[in-house]
């Protein structure tokens, strides 16, 4: 490389040099002359505190199943079109679409389903209503079929002889129709089931307290009547009391009883050493709420009837006690919407009835 060379190669270094130092001198002023934003510190109140606001809540399903939300068509076209009844939270779902029309029950083999234990079947032809359980005939015409399988329930989860038997009814009924078959949920049975089963083990609770008089053998008759009065206490058609849930018109908080977990007969002639109040945890709406409502009644029975609050064992309970009992419902809660069945709701009810 001779002398020329040298010189330009090094006239051209310096060049690209100035340019990068002018191009960092020009960055730096723009970033000077820009205002700068105040910072604002957020003040947590009762309408922000993500806590306590209902509209940001804590936990959201890892798979949301809201086609509003996911933007997800053949999600909506799925709910709209299944049979009102399925949860697919919690059963085991499956479609198939025949190539022929299908006349009567021969080919639903509905004599092996009676024998496979929370399973059901339903057909339709095109988009007319769906038929399922009595009104299955001979006189029924159908295209589609779809059929279900609950994977748990209060008493207890699905063997690996249940799923076998569910799993082959499904494959002779589509052999015998020569349909074509889609999993709409829990393809994976015992997985699914073997989780949900432990989920509700863990969340399947009853809750028991008991408000006994402080001092008297038993309650006097006319306070009793009295605080029975309250209008949110109501009375079913069987007779039994219970604490009305303000938030739903057909769900309670909890029952009142004897002691004994009997109904109660309110009369001047009662003789009622204690009331025993019993919530269904899982079936409960709202079951943090519902325990603050069921804690008020239970502080206004103390008072109206001089008595104490008292667990199963009949140890009187204090303030901090009530506070542990809180903490654990809202676990069982957090841990039923997580996996988006809500408590009380239908999804709950159907494993845990």
């Amino acid at each position: 490389m001779n002398d020329v060379q040298l010189t330009l190669l090094s006239l051209g270094l310096f060049i690209i040099l100035i340019m990068i130092l002018h191009n960092w001198v020009q960055i730096r002023k723009h970033k000077a002359l820009k205002p700068k934003k105040p910072s604002k510190k957020t003040e947590i109140t009762d309408e922000n505190d993500p806590l306590f606001n209902q509209a940001t809540p804590i936990f959201e399903r890892q798979n949301p199943l809201n086609p509003d939300i996911e933007g997800n068509a053949s999600e909506h076209l799925i709910r709209e079109n299944l049979p009102d009844g399925i949860y697919r939270e919690t059963e085991a779902v499956v479609s198939i679409t025949t190539k022929i029309m299908q006349e009567g029950t021969k080919n639903l083999f509905l004599d092996e389903l009676s024998r496979i234990q929370d399973s059901r079947i339903y057909v339709r032809n095109g988009s007319e209503i769906w038929v399922t359980g009595d009104a299955l005939d001979e006189n029924i015409r159908f295209d589609q079929i779809i059929t279900v399988f609950l994977l748990t329930s209060r008493k207890g989860g699905k063997s690996e002889s249940d799923i076998k038997s569910f799993q082959s009814f499904v494959s002779i009924v589509k052999d015998s129709v020569d349909g074509s078959l889609l999993w709409l949920a829990n393809q994976d049975l015992f997985e699914v089931s073997t989780e949900l089963n432990k989920f509700r083990a863990e969340v399947d609770q009853s809750l028991f307290l008991k408000v006994i008089p402080k001092s008297d053998s038993s309650f006097e008759s006319g306070a009793l009547i009295e605080f029975f009065e309250n209008p949110k206490i109501i009375s079913n058609k069987n007779g039994f009391h219970a604490l009305k849930n303000s938030t739903s018109e057909i769900n309670n908080i909890c029952q009142l009883l004897t002691l004994s977990g009997k109904k109660l007969d309110i009369s001047n002639e009662i003789f009622l050493q204690g009331i025993l109040f019993k919530m269904d945890i899982p079936n409960t709406k709202n079951i943090t709420y519902s325990f603050n409502e069921m804690i008020k009644l239970i502080n206004l029975a103390k008072t109206k009837l001089n008595g104490i609050l008292v667990d199963v064992n009949s140890n009187e309970l204090n303030e901090d006690q009530i506070s542990k009992i809180y903490v654990s419902l809202k676990d069982i809660e957090d841990k039923m919407i997580k996996i988006n069945i809500m408590p009380g709701s239908k999804a709950a009810k159907n494993i845990f009835s």
